[in-house]
């Protein structure tokens, strides 16, 4: 493994390498910053689900109040 190469051959190894690596990188970042706008969108999403489940304001009429059948009286 003692063969010595030329300094053309390994810039233009280095080059290529270096391009390929530079490209990998581009198209991961990219793909890391749509799993975050993705998180994100599911974190607010979560959120709004968690206050909706805790809210305390009922989201229909108070079934208590309305009689059993609607042509009767309350006793």
């Amino acid at each position: 493994m003692n063969k010595q190469i030329s300094i053309e051959d390994a810039l233009d190894a280095f080059r290529k390498r270096h391009g390929e690596i530079a490209d990998e990188n581009v198209l991961l970042r990219a793909q890391v910053a749509g799993l975050e706008r993705d998180l994100a969108a599911a974190r607010a999403e979560n959120e709004q689900l968690m206050t909706a489940a805790t809210d305390p304001t009922p989201a229909g009429p108070d079934l208590a109040t309305v009689p059993a059948y609607p042509n009767q009286e309350r006793a």
